[in-house]
């Protein structure tokens, strides 16, 4: 009932030879040629080729300078206007939180400035609570008291609120027109 050789093989047949291989390389008429098609030269001296009838394929945006092409958009870049609003809302019900992981689950524009302005609106919503509410805690209590002495503290905050949600509205906005004004240029310039 014990197998020596383990697992059922017999390990005291050798391996058949190779013999796909003799050791020579192949003859050159053995190789197959390939054949480089190449447009006939021409023979005059001026050392260029003769001109075929075949109309040449400008290759994409070749005069498009650099500046310009850096601000191409496609469409995976921009995002949709649902990723705007999915995003806003998160950052505007999470904090920063929401603003973190908007910002590192999607990396689409539409979704960046979505978090920027849900951030921006964020700021403002709490400053409102902190201003109108009465509160028992006495950190929350310290913070109402010192933003009601100190009024420009309170108006610089909403102001940087209020820039931050507009300046992410207008900056998605501004893409959205860029990417659509770049859907209307022919695709070879």
């Amino acid at each position: 009932m014990s197998d020596q050789s383990g697992g059922g093989e017999n390990r005291d047949v050798p391996p058949p030879a190779y013999t796909g291989y003799d050791g020579t390389p192949p003859s050159y008429q053995e190789h197959v040629v390939k054949k480089v098609d190449l447009p006939p030269y021409t023979g005059d001296g001026s050392g260029g080729y003769v001109e075929d009838e075949r109309e040449e394929v400008p290759p994409r945006n070749r005069h498009v300078t650099y500046g310009y092409a850096a601000m191409l958009l496609s469409n995976e870049e921009l995002g949709t206007d649902s990723i705007f609003i999915l995003c806003f809302l998160v950052c505007l019900l999470f904090n920063w939180v929401g603003y973190i992981i908007c910002c590192c689950l999607f990396t689409s524009i539409a979704a960046r400035c979505g978090a920027l302005s849900g951030i921006g609106l964020n700021l403002i919503k709490m400053l409102v609570i902190l201003r109108k509410c009465q509160f028992e805690n006495p950190q929350l209590v310290q913070t109402q008291l010192y933003l009601q002495l100190h009024d420009f503290q309170y108006a610089a905050l909403m102001l940087l609120g209020i820039v931050t949600m507009f300046y992410g509205f207008l900056r998605y906005n501004t893409a959205k027109a860029q990417f659509n004004r770049q859907a209307l240029l022919p695709r070879y310039m």
